[in-house]
């Protein structure tokens, strides 16, 4: 009898400790498991139009941070310019926030692929705006405001260019 009462309290600790791993698993209401998004962007870091992936590389509760890269071409403004070339926002984002409604900012950079001398090629650029992304996927929605600036010096405009955007974005998480 006494090495079925030591077997069965061996047991009985041993489950104990599973359901305590177990429980240390759990994901919290504002964890995101669609951390990839892809969307559409009007205006913003792009020239016009831009096609975007972004992804989330942390999270911790209500805070998260997100890589973004994108493209588009300045075939909007042919007719201004010379040939078409493609153009690269890349940007690093904060998301602050809870469920699907967050606070939005970053920093990136916006490569011009042209060699006209008269168009700005290097633009850095801020983004403080709105972020709409349900944590189990869908529809994302952002809305921001984000202003360039440009070192280079432009023959028409000698001197750093400030150059105020905003930006609407459309798309899906997953």
């Amino acid at each position: 009898m006494h090495f079925t009462s030591a077997f069965t309290r061996s047991l009985l600790v041993f489950f104990l400790l599973l359901l305590g791993f177990s429980a240390s698993a759990q994901t919290y209401r504002d964890s995101f498991r669609a951390r990839n998004a892809v969307y559409g962007e009007l205006g913003g870091n792009g020239d016009f139009l831009s096609v975007n992936y972004d992804r989330i590389v942390y999270q911790k509760s209500m805070v998260k941070a997100a890589l973004r890269i994108g493209i588009t071409t300045n075939a909007f403004f042919t007719a201004e310019e010379s040939g078409v070339y493609p153009v690269i926002p890349v940007e690093a984002l904060g998301i602050i926030g809870r469920y699907q409604k967050h606070f939005e900012f970053g920093l990136g950079y916006t490569r011009r692929f042209t060699n006209d001398p008269d168009l700005l090629q290097n633009l850095y650029f801020s983004r403080i705006g709105f972020r709409y992304q349900q944590p189990t996927g869908g529809l994302v929605v952002r809305v921001g405001f984000t202003p360039f600036l440009s070192t280079e010096s432009n023959p028409r405009r000698p001197g750093a260019a400030i150059i105020p955007r905003f930006g609407l974005s459309v798309g899906y998480s997953f």
